[in-house]
């Protein structure tokens, strides 16, 4: 019974979520006086839905563009964020209907992004803090 309670605080403590530190980023944008963020967070299941943020440089403030699990790509021209996705824009099983603004930028979607099968592995990387 004594180990039980020794091991128990071990585990709760050990399974804290440090979100930001736990953050698998795909792509960073210099926009501006923002970053757009593209990242999901490392999980141990099979799917994770993606992040895509505008942070605020200046003030520190976040915005979310979209929470999805089908985005392909994530690209930034001219004052103008686009947004690649495999069909439909969806999180899990449910579609999600996009901001047609966020802050000063415009945001477009392409969804005729085609998978043949599963898609592929993407290569992530750890955000230096």
């Amino acid at each position: 019974m004594r180990k039980i309670l020794v091991i128990m605080p071990l585990l709760v403590l050990g399974c804290v979520n440090k979100l930001r530190e736990d953050r698998l980023y795909l792509k960073e944008i210099k926009a501006k006086n923002k970053i757009i963020e593209w990242f999901y967070y490392s999980n141990v299941s099979s799917t994770s839905a993606d992040y895509v943020l505008l942070c605020d440089t200046i003030n520190g403030k976040n915005d979310t563009v979209i929470n999805s699990t089908n985005i392909k790509d994530v690209r930034f021209i001219n004052d103008t964020i686009t947004l690649f996705f495999y069909g439909k824009p969806k999180n899990y099983d449910d579609y999600l209907i996009i901001k047609k603004t966020i802050g000063d930028f415009k945001i477009t979607i392409d969804t005729n992004s085609v998978s043949n099968g599963p898609i592929p592995s993407r290569e992530s990387y750890l955000k230096k803090q």
